[in-house]
């Protein structure tokens, strides 16, 4: 396991009347973005603004391709995820985004490994000489 997702959340944006909050997305070379975010706004559990993000049993997350990435093909980055545990607990938003609702902390850690794993062992997904997502 690499390092605890929940201590490289970096808070960029946070009103304390509704309870709202929007941490940074983590960025996997350039291949993937992975949005974790948790507060009243967000489906994930409990659904409150807590200091504390370890006190988060569940996050609410979306998972994208970045630009020039290949979602389709033998070198599709989502075909180098599909095998992966936490697959199906995302749901396809578009060609190039999956999100999920309250996805347990162990699951999000499991995402958050496996991004950082296919993005350093496989960035052939992103090339100039095949057809891009743009």
């Amino acid at each position: 396991m690499s390092q605890d997702f929940r201590t490289l959340l970096k808070e960029f944006q946070r009103n304390p009347e509704t309870g709202e909050r929007w941490f940074e997305d983590f960025e996997f070379e350039k291949a993937f973005f992975l949005s974790v975010q948790a507060s009243t706004l967000h489906d994930c559990a409990p659904q409150q603004l807590l200091e504390d993000v370890n006190a988060y049993e569940s996050f609410q997350v979306t998972l994208q391709l970045k630009r020039g990435v290949f979602n389709c093909g033998k070198r599709g980055a989502w075909d180098l995820l599909k095998d992966c545990s936490w697959w199906n607990s995302l749901e396809d938003d578009s060609p190039i985004v999956r999100t999920g609702e309250r996805i347990p902390t162990a699951t999000v850690q499991q995402m958050y490994d496996d991004l950082l794993k296919v993005a350093l062992e496989h960035p052939e997904v992103v090339s100039k000489r095949c057809a891009q997502i743009d």
